[in-house]
């Protein structure tokens, strides 16, 4: 009788430390995988932030060139108008005026 309980209770402490080591490797693995998340969460904050930074310097990029075209429409239109109004002028016979940006 006390061989059989003797058995009993040596079985019982062993399920009770197979259930311990298994809670504590199940423990291990979700700690392992959160911080796998959050290594991952920091990955992936560091690539957005740097697309953002490349978006702001291509849009910086975009409005200089669409700037420069811009000036140089405007003097393109500035020197079609000189070219159309010295047009007129011989057209009409009238005497031309030499000047720079007339």
């Amino acid at each position: 009788m006390v061989g059989e309980v003797m058995i009993v209770f040596v079985g019982m402490m062993g399920v009770m430390g197979l259930t311990a080591i298994l809670t504590e490797h199940h423990k291990n693995i979700t700690k392992l995988r959160l911080q796998q998340t959050k290594q991952g969460d920091a990955n992936t904050e560091a690539t957005l932030q740097a697309l953002r930074e490349e978006v702001r310097a291509l849009r910086d990029t975009s409005m200089q060139y669409d700037l420069s075209f811009d000036t140089a429409l405007q003097r393109m239109e500035q020197r079609m108008s000189s070219v159309e109004r010295r047009m007129n002028q011989v057209e009409a016979g009238e005497p031309q005026k030499l000047g720079i940006g007339q």
